[in-house]
């Protein structure tokens, strides 16, 4: 008998501690798939000219260094772009081919 009871305490700890947390991620996936305007804007640019640094998403929004890059980690992170280089001026973004 107190096994089960501990099977059961272990099921309930398990999906509280494990399924909370892939309930949170599978959200934060839908929400990292919604396209705004800025990201339209930049995938636009992109279309455009096959490849963009950093310099040009400040010009085409008119933001900060850090605020581009972070724009461009996002949309690299939601599978949209890819960075070719590290690190510098030699640094682009290119549409992910599919």
């Amino acid at each position: 008998m107190m096994i089960f009871v501990y099977v059961i305490i272990g099921v309930v700890i398990g999906y509280f501690v494990f399924g909370g947390s892939m309930n949170k991620n599978a959200k934060k996936n839908e929400v990292l798939e919604i396209l705004d305007e800025k990201d339209k804007k930049i995938l636009a640019l992109i279309e455009e000219k096959e490849k963009v640094t950093n310099n040009d998403i400040e010009k085409l929004l008119g933001i900060a260094d850090s605020t581009a890059t972070k724009y461009l980690q996002q949309l690299e992170d939601k599978g949209k772009i890819i960075q070719r280089g590290k690190t510098g001026k030699y640094t682009y973004y290119e549409k992910v081919s599919k």
